[in-house]
């Protein structure tokens, strides 16, 4: 088994789990042939793109988040839905688009304690 279809057999396992989606759900859901979803499942086999396009927008995350292996987002269960939405669009903005943000934060914050 390639490595590329570890990371995605485990980060496909880890999304269905974290949203309680079980290969029967993905079956119905999404209309892709059980034995198709096993071999993904197991790490036999990995979806073509455009699948893993529709699998991310299944549960609401990026295709990258299926294809490459993130531990922070796997360890940061203690965080509530919205706040680990937050996280990871944070960590996908670049430098720039992040200190505007922060700012617009910050001063939604002064105006929150007026």
């Amino acid at each position: 088994m390639s490595n590329e279809k570890l990371i995605f057999s485990k980060m496909l396992n880890y999304y269905m789990n974290k949203n309680g989606k079980t290969q029967v759900d993905l079956i119905n859901d999404l209309g892709i042939n059980k034995s198709t979803i096993s071999t993904w499942c197991n790490g036999t086999k990995m979806p073509r793109m455009g699948t893993i396009q529709t699998l991310a927008d299944y549960f609401g995350i990026m295709k990258s988040d299926l294809i490459e292996e993130k531990p922070a987002t796997i360890e940061d269960d203690g965080l509530s839905g919205q706040e680990k939405q937050l996280s990871e669009l944070f960590k996908n903005l670049n430098e720039d688009n992040r200190d505007i943000l922060l700012d617009l934060a910050a001063s939604l914050k002064r105006k929150q304690n007026q």
